[in-house]
């Protein structure tokens, strides 16, 4: 599993209201929590080849009734075990936050394709759709 702390978007993360962050044995272990529902927030890492990563980034960048009308007609955006776009992701268990950030490899590095998106509550959870048996 990923820490958040190792993310590009740590910093955003921790700076958003609605997520608390606590560190406990020397720094060692960090536990996330999403305050309005009290529920444990989780990081994720997937990897895409340009042409899934550049669907992805069109489906994120979509209203939220457009990407339910292409989840339901079957589209599926698979990861791949190494690609040059990184989809960073914080989730909430019940799903009614969800954080992403979009990285693209490029002269050694990542760097971010847009700004990181937040949804939440049925938003979350229909973009979540998205990442699911990843």
């Amino acid at each position: 599993m990923t820490r958040i702390k190792n993310l590009e978007m740590a910093e955003t993360i921790s700076n958003n209201n609605d997520i608390t962050i606590n560190t406990t044995l020397f720094g060692l272990c960090e536990k996330a929590t999403y305050v309005p529902t009290g529920s444990r927030v989780k990081a994720q890492t997937f990897e895409y080849s340009s042409m899934n990563g550049e669907r992805l980034s069109l489906l994120l960048n979509s209203n939220i009734d457009e990407i339910n009308h292409q989840l339901d007609r079957g589209i599926i955006v698979r990861s791949t075990p190494v690609g040059n776009i990184r989809a960073e992701i914080c989730q909430s268990a019940d799903h009614h936050f969800l954080a992403v950030n979009l990285l693209r490899f490029s002269n050694f590095r990542y760097d971010p394709v847009d700004e990181v998106k937040y949804f939440y509550g049925h938003d979350a959870e229909v973009v979540s759709r998205l990442f699911e048996g990843q």
